[in-house]
């Protein structure tokens, strides 16, 4: 019961960063080519991933991995200049 609770929680703090880096985002109060939109996009591609997987959700696991891929090279990206 706690694992469920946690592995739950886990994906709902994905599903928040997520939206809110959107929002931010889509509101102009950050910039999608900014190391905090960059990182909010890997962290909840982590969170989420972490939840599809406890699921078994192949599916949304491969874009769970697409995403955090493009939010690291583009971390990286960021760093480098």
């Amino acid at each position: 019961m706690q694992k469920r609770f946690l592995i739950n929680t886990i994906g709902w703090i994905g599903t928040i960063l997520l939206i809110g880096a959107y929002t931010l985002n889509s509101f102009g109060f950050i910039s999608s080519t900014g190391i905090i939109y960059a990182l909010t996009n890997f962290f909840a591609a982590l969170f989420l991933g972490i939840r599809v997987y406890a699921d078994r959700n192949w599916s949304n696991l491969a874009l769970e991995f697409f995403w955090i891929s493009v939010a690291t090279i583009n971390i990286v990206r960021i760093i480098l200049q």
